[in-house]
């Protein structure tokens, strides 16, 4: 193929696809015999071939396909940089090849051990890293996220950091929002709102492996499943503008790998068996959920997965004593690459795997492929997403109303083409209008930009703490792991639903719906938004929320210069005197620095390059952690 052709390029790899495939048989002759070879077939079904069973979301109307695994699920020349003056405009892709050889072989071993009917798999520290680096690059890659950046003029980029985007532009030269997605650089360089993105993908969740206890449930893939986030959410509408926001926390994410097994991050505001069964963790877990949850979208707010019989993995130093997780005696209080983690299979009852599988279904409409593995469970599925009351999805009378009610309407038709003679049933979401969506876009751009210039001033201590020795066997303070919690056994327990608020329906966020402002200014955007989810149960006057904002900068002011002070004093101790105060403190209450959290997993030895280099696709590059041509 000619170096100018256009490539096809999955956003969902093959090695992924391939756990949902089977042989195409020739259905004019089964038994691919010599009748066969008589038959014309076409590209990607030939017997033998790779294929998938899809439910084809095309616009001329739905129906069932076998499509090839190279022919589903990506886009010609997407991570492919046209700047004119690039020397290696596929470079990212084949970075992204490098890091799903690691990815995949650390994926096999995780179905392996499922389908040898273990209880749970052991993976070490670096594998757990190069697995949750895919699962953001995932996220990132997408059709979805491709699509918000992919224009050539700021004019035509329509998100609600617009003016932070542009300003970013303008200071480095970049002439295309595409350029944003495929050049960010570390966080020196980077945009900020990707680079808060990232550091709440990588610190603000916990990863399990989900699979369905009834053999009759499947997961399925769709092309926009890596965007999904579940949690209950509130739409606005500004009166004047007509333009469209919605809000709320994000509590769960979802990676489809097989079938029958789903990694689900879970988020660290919601419960985790052993961390309650220890009073002080339970009570430190609450406080920052009534900081960061109930004080900003409201008492109450609540997963429609809030029981999903999940936990922690447990690791090499750590036991489990009287359902509380304990640091073995003697452990030096040092991290390591090699450390064991041993992630339990949680057999999830019919109820969570379907809710599950619906919040992917709703926000399918916004791709073009539905993956399935058998026809009969999907369907099975379809008809419970389209027959029952509005528990997951189906809340109409936002931003999408249209293409929702016509992806409905179509997937209807289907099932009624199938022989289920089935009625839908839906209903409209309350929309609200009480919010000045400009005036809010505008205090979240400057809370955006107080927020980076404190990273910014910060970025010269991490730049030293990353320069530590490294090695095969490397040493990292555990007290500044943040984000490597401890992580216990499996633990069977079933428990129902917790009653949702009427007001904030679960629903999921997809990539292209949910607000650039909580990417871009993750702490003050959820502030404002403190204002809006109350404003869905008794109205409060609009200057409340400028008064709030003011006040929550000025404790954010406060507890940032703290942990600055304490982050650097820390350091300060350890290379001077070769004190390791954290370790002294291995049972601190909670870890209060997003910060520090955030760079526990960057530090790792192979996960980000250390310097800042400014060729295409440099932040991407770095996150997969290979050296540059």
């Amino acid at each position: 193929m000619s170096a100018d052709a256009p490539q096809y390029q999955h956003f969902i790899p093959q090695f992924i696809l391939k756990n949902f495939d089977h042989p195409f048989s020739c259905p004019k002759a089964p038994t691919n015999g010599s009748k066969c070879k008589k038959h014309h077939h076409e590209k990607g079904k030939y017997p033998g071939d790779r294929d998938v069973n899809c439910l084809e979301l095309l616009p001329e109307g739905f129906k069932v396909e076998e499509l090839s695994i190279r022919q589903v699920c990506g886009l010609d020349d997407m991570y492919t940089d046209q700047s004119p003056n690039v020397k290696f405009p596929r470079e990212l892709e084949a970075k992204f090849s490098r890091l799903e050889s690691e990815t995949s072989a650390v994926i096999r071993r995780i179905i392996s051990s499922h389908q040898r009917g273990e209880e749970y798999v052991k993976i070490n520290r670096t594998q757990q890293t190069v697995l949750r680096k895919f699962i953001y690059l995932l996220n990132q890659r997408g059709s979805g996220f491709f699509k918000t950046y992919n224009c050539n003029s700021i004019n035509d980029y329509k998100k609600i950091d617009r003016d932070l985007l542009k300003e970013y532009m303008d200071r480095n030269g970049i002439e295309r929002p595409l350029d944003i997605w495929l050049q960010e650089t570390l966080k020196l360089t980077v945009y900020y709102g990707l680079f808060r993105h990232f550091q709440e993908h990588i610190t603000e969740f916990w990863m399990s492996f989900c699979t369905p206890v009834s053999e009759d449930e499947e997961f399925i893939l769709p092309d926009t499943g890596s965007h999904v986030y579940e949690g209950p959410t509130v739409n606005f509408q500004d009166k004047t503008t007509g333009e469209f926001i919605r809000l709320g926390p994000r509590f769960h994410l979802f990676t489809p790998i097989s079938p029958l097994l789903m990694i689900v991050l879970r988020g660290n505001h919601l419960p985790e068996p052993h961390e309650e069964n220890n009073p002080e963790t339970k009570a430190g877990r609450q406080l920052y959920r009534q900081i960061e949850i109930d004080s900003i979208h409201g008492p109450g707010t609540k997963s429609i997965l809030e029981d999903l019989p999940v936990h922690k993995a447990i690791n090499s130093y750590s036991t489990l004593l009287n359902g509380i997780l304990r640091k073995r005696p003697g452990w030096d209080g040092q991290l390591r690459q090699t450390d064991i983690f041993s992630f339990p299979f949680f057999k999830i009852p019919t109820h969570h795997a379907r809710i599950i599988n619906g919040l992917l279904l709703d926000h399918a409409f916004h791709g073009l492929t539905i993956i399935f593995n058998k026809k009969g469970p999907f369907l099975d599925l379809l008809e419970w997403f389209l027959t029952k009351p509005c528990e997951v999805g189906k809340r109409l009378g936002r931003e999408h109303h249209a293409e929702q009610m016509r992806c409905l309407a179509r997937l209807t038709a289907l099932m009624h083409a199938e022989g289920r003679n089935i009625s839908l049933h839906i209903t409209n979401g309350p929309i609200n209008y009480d919010l000045d969506i400009e005036s809010y876009k505008n205090q979240n751009n400057d809370a955006a930009r107080w927020l980076e210039s404190l990273e910014k001033s910060h970025a010269s201590g991490e730049k030293v703490e990353k320069n530590r020795e490294k090695g095969p066997d490397t040493k990292v303070d555990a007290g500044r792991q943040g984000s490597v919690y401890p992580q216990d056994q499996p633990k069977n327990e079933k428990s129902s639903i917790e009653g949702q608020p009427i007001d904030l329906g679960p629903t999921v966020k997809h990539d292209e719906e949910i607000s650039r402002a909580k990417l871009t200014s993750l702490c003050v955007s959820e502030l404002s938004t403190q204002h809006q989810s109350a404003n869905v149960q008794g109205t409060h006057p609009i200057q409340q929320l400028s008064m709030m904002v003011g006040i929550i900068l000025l404790l954010l002011a406060v507890t940032y210069m703290i942990v600055f002070l304490a982050h650097w004093s820390e350091w300060l101790l350890q290379v001077s005197f070769g004190i390791n105060w954290s370790s002294r403190n291995q049972h601190r209450l909670v870890e209060t620095s997003t910060l520090q959290r955030c760079t526990s997993i960057a530090r790792e030895p192979h996960f980000l390059m250390s310097d800042v280099h400014g060729s295409l696709a440099a932040r991407l590059i770095r996150l997969l952690g290979y050296d540059t041509v």
